[in-house]
Formats: C-alpha cells, structure tokens, sequence
C-alpha cells in the first residue's frame, strides 16, 4: 500500500497544528487529530493538559473534522515534581485559547483527577488521555480509577511510555496494559501507548490497522507518523533558524532547569524545572532533591531569544545560606554560557537568549547536612521585540 496511499486516506494530510513545540506531544500530535477525526468520539477526557499541547490537537479536529465530541480537560494547573511548578500564566494562556476556538465544546475542569472523576458516568468516554504525575504508584493509580468510566471497546492514550528516568514509572504500567488488549507504542520522543479496553472491536479504517497485529499496514502508518514528526522537528528548527520561533506558541513562557551534580557532569536526569510567563518580574522557588550537590549548580532557560534580567539569585537549606547574589560584583562570579550573550548592567544580571541553549553557572558550593537546597530567583523575561 505505501505510505503515499496511506497519507492520503488519512484527515491529518491537511493538518497544521495551532499548538505545537510547547511540550513532549509534538510528535503524535498528527495521531491525535486523526484518532478523533477517524473515531468520531462523542466524549473525550485528558487528565494532564499542561500548556494543552495534545488536547488543542483533539479539539482542533473536531472543529475542523465536524465529529461533534465534547471534550473535557482536567488538571490543577499547579505543576508537579515532573513538569515542573508554574505560575498563572499557564492557565491564563488555555482558557483564552479554548474561549477563543472551542468553548461551544470543549469544558476546562480545574481540579484533581480524582475530584472530577465522579463527574462522568461509567462507560461514558470514548476516548481518555492519561498524561499526569508519571510515577508508577500515581499512573497506576490514575489508569485503575478512571478505566471504568471508558467505554467498552473504548482507546486510551497513555504518553511518555518510554522513559525510565527521573522516577517515571508509566512503563511498568504500560507493560501490563500490553497483556490487557491490543495496543500499539509509537516510540517517538517519551513514546505513546494506544490501549483498546476489552472486549476488542473493529475499529475505523486506519485504527483498526494499526490494533490488529504485526503488518504492512500498520508498519506504514507508524512510518507516515514518524515523518510527519519528523516534519514537526524541522518545522520548529526553521523557527530557530529564522527568528520566527518569537511568533509561535512557545515563546509564550520560559522554563528554567536547575541542574545539580556532586561530580562536575550534568545530567538530564539530574534537573528539576519551573516555567514563568513574560513581562512582569516572578519570584520563583525551586526545591532540589535531598542529597542533590551544587558542584555547580547550573541553570539553563529555555526560552524564545528573550532577554532575561536577573534581580537576585539564592541558594539556601533551611538550616544554611549557601550562595547570594543581588549585586554586580555578586553577579560577575556567574559565568554566563551557551546561546547566551551577557549585557552590561549595574544592576541585575542581564543577558540576550540567541538559541536554544543558553546557561548559567554558580561558583561551586560545598553543602553540609542532609535539608535539601532550594534555589530562588527573583527575574523577568522580556520578549524579544
């Protein structure tokens, strides 16, 4: 059949994402699209919505696939230990966008996961996406509380499937789904699971290709969706390269990612995140994990070729001051790396974002007892005009 063929029986040939590049959805953010387009569900729930990167996918099909499915997106809008914590602007940002395209569908709940379940009627969702606080004990939790309200027969997403980092414990989970029905894992970026909840039917068209088993037809569609992903990378890479990455929707918020090493060498696995809108200056506290070191601390900003103005930075526990700078000489002993560029300033460390990594290092600090750090800074990001 081809993935030529494939590409055009499948709604997503025609898609352009209004939001994308704001989170670890974008490579399945064609799947979504077609999965709501091709499925036609009447109900579909996301525990997780974040900055609504998947979910505005969903609902963007059903505006332009006319399927008539009311949507539900469920989350506190407070962060966790794995996004990360946020302020405001997060949820500022998704009610407007969801006001302004789908509130004649698509309902908002701010609230737990389990506080909103009681919400909806067993077997009442057709389609349910998982994509909460990633250790075992609460995907665990999330998937055996909520199963019940999906349909029979019904598809539940489950994202990040395949980390196994920073206490992520989707995978073990997503390995016993595995025994409970058909599924399919998309392996691009965290990895996507397609679970269908038993007992098994026939799904629409190219679903039911990708369900039923090792095949041509379902090895074409993952083909088809991995170039699309792969298109989506390159998209936003021009964005970089052009400028115009100040135009899209992430450059709406920066995050910040605290880096903590015992040994020099800094590591993914080894960060902890906060994300803060633009504009007006944030105080932001950010708890390291007990045992973390700071030899040295390192704080990378991803942001959109910003410039980023730092009042004061400081390290403490709570039984210790370890670091604090509010002054110029305070601030020349950071070292300003990466896609950063230093400004001169008298008064706060200033410097100009020019790509996708710029760094800061802290002198090294040597920390004693077992209180875990926390770093506060006290900062505004000024969009680039």
């Amino acid at each position: 059949m081809g993935t030529e063929t494939i590409s055009r029986e499948l709604p997503s040939r025609h898609f352009e994402p209004r939001v994308y590049g704001v989170g670890a959805w974008t490579p399945h953010l064609h799947f979504g699209y077609d999965l709501v387009a091709i499925s036609r569900p009447a109900v579909l729930v996301e525990l997780g919505v974040d900055r609504g990167e998947s979910y505005f996918a969903f609902c963007q099909s059903v505006v332009e696939n006319q399927t008539g499915t009311r949507c539900f997106g469920i989350d506190t809008w407070q962060g966790d230990q794995h996004a990360g914590g946020y302020d405001e602007t997060t949820f500022t940002e998704v009610s407007a966008h969801n006001q302004a395209h789908y509130d004649s569908f698509s309902t908002l709940i701010r609230s737990t996961f389990d506080e909103a379940r009681d919400r909806f009627e067993p077997g009442s969702v057709d389609v349910l996406h998982i994509d909460g606080l990633h250790t075992e004990s609460a995907v665990r939790h999330d998937v055996e509380s909520w199963l019940p309200k999906l349909r029979p027969a019904g598809v539940l997403l489950l994202h990040d499937v395949n980390v196994r980092s920073k206490d992520f414990g989707v995978w073990k989970v997503w390995a016993d789904l595995q025994l409970r029905g058909r599924t399919w894992t998309f392996p691009e970026g965290p990895g996507l699971g397609v679970f269908q909840k038993s007992p098994a039917t026939a799904l629409p068209g190219p679903l039911e290709d990708l369900l039923e088993g090792p095949g041509k037809r379902n090895a074409d569609l993952a083909k088809y969706y991995a170039g699309r992903a792969g298109a989506m990378d390159e998209k936003i890479g021009q964005h970089w390269r052009d400028g115009s990455i100040r135009q899209t929707p992430f450059a709406q918020q920066t995050i910040i990612q605290v880096f903590h090493t015992r040994d020099g060498n800094h590591h993914e696995e080894d960060s902890v995140y906060a994300r803060v809108g633009h504009n007006v200056w944030k105080e932001v506290r950010i708890q390291l994990p007990h045992g973390a070191g700071a030899a040295p601390l390192r704080i990378d900003f991803v942001s959109a070729l910003t410039t980023i103005e730092i009042a004061s930075i400081r390290v403490t526990s709570s039984d210790h001051p370890y670091f604090s700078a509010a002054t110029k000489a305070d601030f020349d002993s950071i070292a300003v790396r990466g896609d950063a560029e230093r400004l001169p300033d008298d008064e706060v460390l200033r410097f100009k974002v020019i790509g996708i990594d710029p760094q800061l290092y802290l002198p090294e600090i040597e920390t004693a007892g077992n209180a875990p750090l926390v770093v506060e800074l006290r900062l505004r990001v000024v969009p680039a005009l």
